[in-house]
């Protein structure tokens, strides 16, 4: 006589969570944060003649100027005692003017935007560019007790106006030349504005061009290139150049791997 089987007893559900299934690790990368990479920093001095002088590997901050700093030029009276500082930071090579009197220059490598109150050097002639929006039915004041209709008319704002005004190392403006043209040509030879005393310059030098709501600065492939003012600071990158007083600089920018 084969025995009854025995009554089958349900087991209790597990409070345990499930175990997660490990994924493969070639499928998923554990983030570490962004990494930036080095950066190996030079500059050196460039000579009249177009040697090279002094290299120096910009390691950590350095100032630049005519006493007591990293590269001094005793001798140069256009430097400030402490003209401008480079230093590398975030992988970037970084010169930050320190309030000099005369400003630190770099070489215009593309077509950029003018912004009022901008510097830049052609040749051996500096230039500061301004702007001025015109207003068209500017409202007039409202004698007291007077009760306007509607409120006073709204200011109409009229079309952008630039001009260039033809500097000194001290601000002082030697001439002013408005740009009511869609391009203003500098030179020594040819263009709306010409140079003939300036041996530096080339014949055909740089434009601006007026665009809607903005004016570009070209270089038009001139030898000594064009040159703008540094505000505050700018980052250089490799085959920059800049200059202050009267010390030219070039740089060399390496990422390291």
């Amino acid at each position: 006589m084969v025995p009854p089987s025995a009554p089958s007893v349900a087991k209790p559900a597990s409070t345990r969570p499930p175990v997660p299934q490990a994924l493969p690790t070639e499928e998923t990368a554990v983030f570490a944060g962004l990494h930036v990479a080095p950066i190996e920093a030079k500059i050196y001095e460039k000579k009249p003649d177009g040697s090279a002088g002094k290299t120096l590997t910009i390691t950590k901050e350095i100032l630049i100027g005519r006493e007591n700093c990293e590269l001094s030029y005793p001798h140069d009276m256009l430097l400030s005692t402490r003209h401008a500082s480079l230093g590398v930071r975030d992988g970037k090579l970084l010169l930050r003017d320190l309030g000099s009197q005369n400003g630190s220059f770099l070489r215009q490598r593309q077509d950029s935007e003018l912004t009022p109150g901008d510097i830049f050097l052609l040749g051996r002639e500096l230039f500061r560019f301004t702007t001025q929006s015109l207003d068209e039915g500017r409202a007039k004041p409202v004698a007291p007790g007077t009760v306007t209709w509607n409120g006073p008319p709204k200011l109409q704002k009229g079309p952008l106006t630039a001009k260039l005004e033809h500097i000194r190392l001290n601000g002082e403006i030697v001439a002013e030349f408005k740009l009511e043209k869609p391009e203003t040509t500098m030179g020594r030879l040819a263009g709306d504005l010409v140079f003939k005393d300036d041996p530096y310059m080339s014949g055909t030098h740089a434009r601006i061009v007026a665009q809607p709501g903005r004016f570009l600065l070209q270089d038009l492939h001139s030898r000594n290139g064009v040159y703008r003012r540094v505000r505050a600071e700018v980052e250089l990158r490799d085959g920059d150049e800049f200059f202050m007083g009267e010390q030219l600089f070039h740089v060399e920018v390496k990422a390291l791997e």
